[in-house]
């Protein structure tokens, strides 16, 4: 290996420069920067540098840019990762910059504002903006091709890079999102420039993308070839497993705003047949309607139209197709409505039992198989009979197919949301008190909480001996925090049965160990001492080990409670014996929310949904305002059993020492089958790593980034296809609040 290179400069918390490999050119080197010889940023060397080609050396596919925050002359080191070589240090930075100080912003041409253009990820183009003459203010930034403004945006989003460069208080970042069109192969040069002030550093800016991805692409490349070789098809098989793990962790996305674009794009290949006339538009009142077919020579199904829904062209069609492909015993599809004069998609999860419990969300068309059909007492609609077919089958029978297939007159209940809830209500009592567990005798009580909605609330009876809960919350001084959260506990909580453990990680504050030794005289909690390093599933694990309930609560020490039925409402839904954990809904003091289930996916990892939005927003289809199954809840609030919580190992403490090991628990308990619920009816105040801290120090970016590799490798294929969370929404940014481009299951194509 010969490898030649040059560091620029360190910019924008950006190392620049170029390096390639003179034995073999074409090789992409994949670079590590370092501190204290732990890795904390990587990337490869391969962007376009023409220039450097241009003096002779390399193909010009040589450039990296790392992104990473280094203290002022701090050591450091750029090594190639294969090879374990050095090849650039500190002291190339200094002599390249001519021992200045390393660049911390750059000028916009306007002179009033500072700010760059930083990269282009997948449909968004990222950078950052502010006036230092006026600090609390945030400039509209506008993208355009060709002089025409295509996006804009107002920089306010905050990024930590800027937090620790001083830049105001970090919140000047911004992400213009693409729009649709744009996403034609073709590449275009986007002038990114301040309203009022002009173009920023870094622009104009190279932009292409692909509304279906570079996978098709590389498929109809591989179909023009005549006979391609055996060597040539291996090749492309190994660029299309890349392209997937790229699409994975480069997620692309549109705003719903490129809803109607997108959709007709997907459903392009799905068929054009109308309607039968059973389902035909001008059906009066457009009342539900049903009808008899066979999927090929396969079984009789009962397609199944609500009341005030129109079938699209091909929507039949392509039901039918993955009823033959899959012989289910219901299927059922996405649909799309108007919400606030806006044509929004309505993307499903696969079968949410709880979801179906609290709101209608499979309404539209529905496939079910004759003999899957239930008799159901006092129904009076098709809504209700497919409900209660949909509870009767075994979740094994149930499919979603995640293409939009009809459109709904309205978001709404409608008239028949009476019936749907009369058929929960029955197949509640007919559960309650079954061999599902030793109940108290009451009957789950099942409670309409917006009508017009259709939204439901379930209250599961908590077993007849009410099990202890041992409440564990780990600490490490912050007296003001944990005070808070401990005294609203024993205020407010209405159940009697729990204890309190506080794990104490070596606290020092004189005030915060004499109000720990009083309160543990006092017999308010017990006090487990953690004289090590902090490694939260670690000390989790031993206070879990020791506790004394049957049912274990993992409580951060940054919270407070609202909702004083929490444990009654946590126990009854452990009760059920499917269920492995249950999660709470956490809100910021300012109203936002800033828990509402995970996604598994995000950036190949997994994030907290609904962090964009306020607790008295419906969200997406009122999701946050029910309750629903997820593939991960939050360890800041997490109830399981205990004895299941030993039996799987307890969180990773050994691979996933502080992030991650709550959603790695849980997936775990999606391999033994159990379902993971949230729950909007446990509350708390949330104030999100107050006592701990940001991932800031060198040292604990490189923990992180071991711990994201870990959980990249363990939970590839959950992450790449999270049964909770439509294939058809973004994976970048905030869940639930784009269109994933392109759709993570192809339409039309087998699952």
């Amino acid at each position: 290996m010969q490898i030649l290179g040059y560091l620029e400069t360190y910019e924008n918390q950006t190392l620049i420069g170029w390096a390639f490999d003179r034995a073999a050119p074409g090789r992409r080197l994949l670079l590590a920067v370092e501190v204290d010889g732990e890795p904390i940023a990587a990337g490869l060397a391969n962007l376009d540098r023409s220039d450097v080609a241009g003096a002779g050396h390399g193909d010009g596919r040589c450039g990296f840019r790392l992104r990473a925050h280094l203290s002022p002359w701090a050591p450091f080191r750029v090594v190639e990762v294969g090879s374990g070589t050095v090849l650039f240090t500190e002291a190339d930075l200094k002599q390249a910059d001519g021992d200045t100080e390393m660049a911390e912003t750059a000028a916009c041409e306007g002179g009033g504002v500072q700010g760059h253009v930083d990269n282009v990820l997948g449909t968004v183009i990222q950078g950052w903006c502010w006036r230092p003459s006026a600090p609390d203010s945030h400039p509209v930034v506008t993208a355009s091709i060709d002089g025409r403004v295509v996006a804009s945006c107002r920089a306010d989003l905050t990024r930590g890079d800027l937090v620790n460069a001083g830049i105001g208080e970090g919140d000047h970042a911004f992400n213009l999102r693409m729009p649709y069109w744009t996403l034609d192969g073709v590449e275009h040069d986007v002038e990114v420039a301040v309203e009022g002030e002009g173009p920023l550093s870094g622009s104009p800016i190279r932009f292409i993308g692909l509304s279906d991805g570079g996978r098709p692409l590389l498929g109809r490349l591989m179909a023009a070839l005549p006979q391609p070789g055996s060597d040539l098809t291996a090749t492309a098989r190994l660029l299309d497993s890349y392209l997937e793990q790229m699409e994975m962790l480069v997620p692309q996305s549109l705003g719903f705003a490129y809803y109607p674009d997108w959709y007709r794009a997907q459903a392009a290949a799905g068929g054009t047949q109308p309607p039968p006339a059973a389902f035909a538009d001008d059906r009066p009142g457009l009342r539900e309607a049903g009808l008899r077919l066979r999927a090929g020579d396969g079984p009789v199904y009962l397609a199944l139209l609500d009341e005030g829904v129109r079938l699209l062209p091909g929507g039949l069609e392509r039901a039918l197709r993955a009823v033959a492909r899959w012989q289910p015993a219901i299927l059922y599809a996405d649909a799309q409505a108007v919400v606030d004069g806006t044509l929004l998609p309505w993307f499903r999860p696969d079968w949410s039992y709880d979801l179906c419990l609290a709101q209608d969300y499979t309404r539209g068309l529905t496939l079910i198989r004759e003999d899957a059909m239930v008799p159901a007492a006092g129904n009076r609609t098709l809504a209700g009979a497919r409900t209660a077919a949909l509870l009767a089958c075994d979740p094994a029978g149930i499919r979603h197919l995640p293409e939009v297939v009809c459109t709904l007159a309205t978001a709404q209940a409608g008239p028949v949301g009476q019936d749907v809830a009369g058929m929960v209500a029955a197949h509640l009592a007919a559960r309650t008190g079954t061999p599902s567990g030793a109940r108290s005798g009451e009957s789950a009580r099942l409670r309409v909480i917006d009508p017009a909605c259709g939204l439901r609330r379930v209250d599961w009876p908590p077993p007849a001996d009410a099990p202890l809960v041992s409440l564990i919350i780990p600490t490490r001084d912050r007296l003001d925090l944990l005070r808070t959260a401990v005294d609203s506990i024993i205020r407010l909580t209405s159940y009697d049965r729990f204890e309190i453990i506080i794990i104490d990680n070596q606290s020092r504050d004189p005030e915060t160990l004499a109000w720990l030794a009083d309160g543990e005289r006092q017999g308010r909690f017990e006090r487990l001492s953690y004289d090590a390093p902090f490694n939260y599933a670690d000390m989790n694990n031993k206070a879990a080990a020791v506790a004394s309930g049957d049912i274990v609560g993992f409580i951060n020490n940054d919270v407070e409670l609202i909702t004083p039925d929490w444990l009654q409402v946590a126990v009854g839904l452990l009760a059920r014996p499917e269920v492995g954990a249950v999660g709470a809904r956490l809100r910021f003091a300012n109203g936002m929310i800033q828990h509402g289930g995970i996604v598994a996916g995000t950036g190949g990892l997994a994030e907290n949904a609904f962090q964009h939005v306020h607790v008295d927003d419906a969200g997406y289809f009122h999701r946050t305002r029910v309750a629903g199954n997820y593939s991960a809840v939050t360890a800041a609030c997490l109830f399981c059993h205990r004895q299941e919580f030993l039996d799987t190992g307890g969180f990773d403490a050994a691979n996933l020492p502080v992030a991650f090991n709550d959603v790695d628990f849980c997936l775990r308990l999606r391999e033994r089958d159990r379902q993971i619920v949230w729950t909007p009816h446990i509350e708390l105040f949330h104030y999100e790593s107050v006592s701990r801290g940001q991932d800031s120090t060198p040292e604990k970016q490189a923990r992180a980034m071991k711990e994201a590799l870990y959980m990249r490798q363990r939970w590839a294929r959950i992450t790449a296809m999270d049964p909770y969370y439509s294939p058809n929404l973004n994976l970048d940014g905030a869940p639930f609040s784009g269109l994933a481009v392109p759709p993570r299951r192809r339409w039309g194509q087998p699952a």
